[in-house]
């Protein structure tokens, strides 16, 4: 244990228990999610889309690794907005373990993490997709590269806004550099959401030649959504 940890000992972002950012009551909570079409959001094989969904800009399919819940929501609440990055280390093990990741071969695709806009990125210091998105390089064993989607405009934080507003504002907001024409790209974000940020860079990638795109985040409210509607049924 280090100087820094006895003065700032180390708390469970959910019960607060000293020792580590997640004890293993909490650790073992953490739910794998069920894959879907990211078109149509019904189940899918391996999270391919649908062929009857599939259009000239749309994802070719989308991987989300965990449900939106505790205690991956605290942890990535934590990261985004408390700063400490130390707690990228606490979601290595689930990722090393995430199955899924297997069912597509990707060694050939880049990583492109979403960007954030350069007065944001400057005010927390560091993109949280891009060092998250540094995990999911190494599992898969392929490159990542953070400098083909710049974002050209600063926008407002997504978890706050209704869907209409999440779609609008993400229009037109991506601007892909160099020339990645045939090649197949994974768009990271840490949340899926209605999926309108990973949506608007796949299509931004399409536009300029991109072969294949897919979607890849950390975490997904679908089921979490899916779980709710089903156990409230009208």
């Amino acid at each position: 244990m280090s100087l820094l940890d006895l003065i700032f000992p180390k708390r469970c972002v959910v019960c607060h228990e000293i020792g580590s950012y997640l004890c293993r009551k909490e650790k073992k909570k953490i739910r794998q999610a069920s894959p879907f079409c990211p078109v149509c959001l019904k189940g899918a094989v391996g999270g391919t889309t649908h062929e009857r969904c599939k259009g000239k800009l749309s994802l070719d399919g989308l991987i989300c690794l965990f449900d939106y819940s505790s205690p991956i929501k605290e942890i990535i609440h934590e990261l985004k907005y408390r700063f400490v990055k130390d707690l990228v280390g606490t979601l290595e093990d689930g990722i090393k373990d995430a199955k899924i990741l297997n069912q597509i071969d990707f060694s050939t695709f880049t990583l492109v993490p979403i960007p954030l806009a350069t007065g944001r990125k400057n005010w927390r210091g560091f993109n949280q997709a891009e060092i998250l998105g540094e995990l999911i390089t190494r599992r898969l064993k392929i490159n990542s590269n953070p400098e083909i989607l710049r974002k050209t405009k600063e926008t407002k934080p997504q978890a706050k806004l209704p869907r209409k507003e999440r779609l609008r504002q993400v229009s037109g907001t991506f601007r892909v550099t160099g020339n990645i024409s045939g090649q197949g790209f994974i768009v990271f974000d840490d949340v899926w959401t209605t999926g309108a940020t990973i949506k608007a860079a796949a299509a931004a990638l399409k536009r300029r030649g991109a072969v294949k795109v897919w979607g890849l985040a950390l975490a997904s409210s679908h089921g979490v959504w899916r779980r709710g509607r089903d156990s409230n049924p009208r």
